[in-house]
């Protein structure tokens, strides 16, 4: 009989063990599909940066069409493979899998149509993304309803074995109980050494049962049937503790993003539904953050994929240890997070763990590398489903980012009009030029003692045929996130060369030039091949750039390299707003500058301002052992005049002087003069 109980035991073990095993087969399959989101998300990012940049005229390398085209084949390649995993079609209809398979297929075809489209006839974009975007819906539905079937699969199992472990269970006890019958009747002397062990032995059973007990089972020295019995159920409670383990994981991986441990997109999901019903009936308010990395794709540029996990993880663990117990954070995806707050006094405390979130991103790392994130949150209203918070959310994050990133900014009525208002504008920008809405006004720049104007500064104005004139500081932010800056860059250069080339040879002209038009490695080119059409000799040129453009992080070094060439050109390099950035002086250091333009916000307040005052004159005293020209913004009063004068500023720029005009002839220039 001991042995009979013995051989049920370990037959048990190993049921156990079977149904253990095909929990983690269903978990390896779930971690599969999970790889290929990750995957298929990139591709299409990738898909689309690439659609983008051909529909706005970016020349793409055919290398870079073809690595595409390379990756859409073993992307392909990978999921029909997982599609023929043995656990796969264990708990997956052939119908199931031929339609994964067909999406899988036609997704792949769809896009290597639009990518050829894309590289081959630009123009033809919109007419083949309505298929590409169907394929990939359908690929999206197909996984989802794949990850489903797995769920439920795993869930199904772990509740299989639930039930058999409890059958199992009762029938090791009624046969230790049997046993111990049956020896009890014997003699009476052979309880303490047969009826006792079993007795704790089976009180040890029922512990493991219900997950109270980490003693171990006694007897398993001995080497007796007793011996057998007890290393039985050492066995048996090794494969229950196994089973549990199986199935805290299971949970946790469709839960949990396996890189930092924190919610997924599902549980996040499940929970922003879960919190809004619960509002309803307690009057709590909702919140729901955004929050997205800044410069994610510099980190692993720079420190590799190995340092952007770290940076990941790092992240992960500053939110959490911000927000309260009660509060959900998640990871979206790639550098995407999210966190669920639920308070009655709102946005008080959205305010307070905005303020918390950048405290402590702002504190000193080991890492060497700073957290700098942007923040959007919305508020929810009663009858918001999940899906319509969290595009609320996106839409304020959309908005601090366009802000200068590193920032939060919390969703209302009049953001979304702003949002609305510049999404028009930035599609009403892609016509300006062709339009002809542009025009350049120059404003004169003048000798400090003399007042003899010595160049003019091109300055872009547009004036919009339903909006009327737009401000440079609202239209400029926007060409540069959609990358028409660099056209728009071009129309200015070749502009107002041409206007230049009828002005008095001894007229300097200065010319602004954004940041992104540095990404360009034509920018050198360009400006060279302007001024030889308009015959414009270079040194007449005077090349604006704001610290922005010199702090582009791992492109620092290619914008000092190409203002370098811009000098040896012959052009002069001035660093416009002078004095507002974090960096003036390390500027300086590294780079021969031969103008400083002091920023008007300085200067305006000089009267009134003695910080402002002395900040003027250390930048005069500053140019001149460093043996720069100096250029004071923004004069607008005879006493601001004459108080540069006295200090010995170089030459001013302001209202003073001459106010903006469109200058298009010599005559023009010895009439404003």
């Amino acid at each position: 009989m001991a042995l009979t109980l013995l051989a049920i035991g370990l037959s048990v073990g190993n049921k156990i063990h079977q149904a253990d095993l095909r929990i983690t087969l269903l978990s390896d399959a779930l971690g599969r599909e999970d790889r290929l989101d990750q995957v298929q998300r990139q591709l299409r990012q990738d898909v689309g940066r690439l659609t983008r940049d051909a529909e706005h005229g970016v020349k793409v390398p055919d290398a870079r069409w073809a690595v595409l085209h390379e990756r859409i084949a073993q992307f392909r390649l990978r999921s029909l493979q997982a599609a023929q995993a043995p656990d796969r079609r264990l708990e997956s209809g052939s119908g199931i899998i031929q339609e994964g398979q067909q999406a899988v297929t036609v997704f792949a075809a769809a896009s290597d149509h639009l990518i050829e489209t894309s590289r081959l006839n630009p123009s033809g974009i919109k007419t083949a993304m309505p298929h590409f975007l169907g394929a990939l819906t359908a690929l999206e539905m197909s996984r989802s309803q794949a990850r489903k079937e797995l769920t439920l699969a795993i869930g199904l199992a772990a509740e299989s074995n639930r039930r058999n472990g409890r059958r199992d269970i009762i029938s090791v006890l009624l046969g230790g109980l049997g046993i111990v019958a049956i020896i009890f009747s014997m003699a009476i002397w052979l309880r303490r050494r047969l009826v006792l062990p079993i007795t704790i032995m089976a009180a040890r059973l029922r512990e493991f049962q219900i997950g109270e007990s980490d003693r171990d089972v006694p007897g398993l020295e001995r080497p007796d049937e007793l011996g057998d019995l007890a290393r039985g159920l050492h066995e048996y409670r090794k494969a229950v503790e196994s089973r549990r383990t199986a199935e805290r994981r299971a949970e946790f991986l469709a839960n949990h993003d396996m890189l930092t441990g924190l919610a997924n997109r599902l549980l996040f999901e499940n929970r922003l539904a879960h919190e809004l019903g619960r509002s309803a009936r307690t009057g709590d308010v909702v919140a729901v953050f955004a929050i997205d990395l800044d410069a994610f794709k510099a980190i692993n540029d720079r420190l590799g994929h190995a340092g952007g996990d770290r940076v990941l993880k790092r992240t992960a663990q500053l939110l959490s240890s911000c927000v309260r117990g009660d509060d959900l954070v998640a990871r979206i995806g790639g550098d995407e997070f999210a966190v669920i707050q639920v308070a009655r006094s709102q946005p008080a405390a959205t305010e307070t763990l905005i303020s918390r979130i950048f405290k402590m991103a702002s504190a000193p790392s080991d890492e060497g590398v700073a957290i700098k994130m942007s923040v959007g949150v919305a508020l929810s209203e009663p009858g918001q489903t999940g899906d319509e918070l969290h595009e609320l959310a996106d839409l304020a994050l959309y908005r601090a980012k366009a802000d200068g990133r590193n920032t939060a900014r919390i969703y209302n009525k009049h953001l979304k009009d702003e949002e609305s208002r510049r999404v028009r504008l930035a599609r009403d920008l892609e016509n300006a030029v062709s339009a002809n809405e542009f025009r350049l006004a120059f404003q004169p720049i003048a000798d400090v003692v003399s007042l003899k104007i010595v160049g003019y500064e091109a300055l872009l104005r547009w004036r919009h045929p339903i909006l009327g004139d737009i401000p440079p500081d609202i239209f400029i932010p926007i060409a540069e996130s959609s990358g028409l800056i660099r056209t728009i860059g071009s129309w200015v250069i070749d502009n107002a060369l041409r206007v230049a080339s009828t002005w008095d040879s001894k007229l300097s002209l200065a010319i602004n030039l954004s940041p992104i038009q540095f990404r360009s490695d034509g920018l050198v080119t360009e400006l060279c091949d302007s001024a030889r059409r308009w015959r414009v000799a270079f040194d007449r040129l005077e090349l604006e750039v704001t610290e922005s453009a010199t702090l582009l992080g791992f492109q620092r070094d290619n914008v000092l390299a190409t203002l370098g060439e811009l000098g040896k050109c012959g052009a002069k390099i001035v660093m416009d707003d002078f004095g507002t950035g974090h960096s003036s002086l390390s500027n300086l250091k590294e780079f021969t500058f031969d103008k400083i333009k002091i920023d008007r916000s300085f200067v305006a307040t000089m009267h009134d301002n003695a910080s402002s005052s002395s900040i003027v004159k250390a930048t005069i005293g500053l140019g001149k052992s460093l043996g720069l020209i100096i250029v004071a913004e923004g004069v607008e009063t005879e006493e601001q005049l004459f108080l540069l004068q006295q200090w010995g500023c170089d030459q001013v720029q302001g209202f003073l002087i001459g106010k903006p005009a469109e200058l298009c002839s010599v005559a023009c220039v010895e009439a404003v003069i």
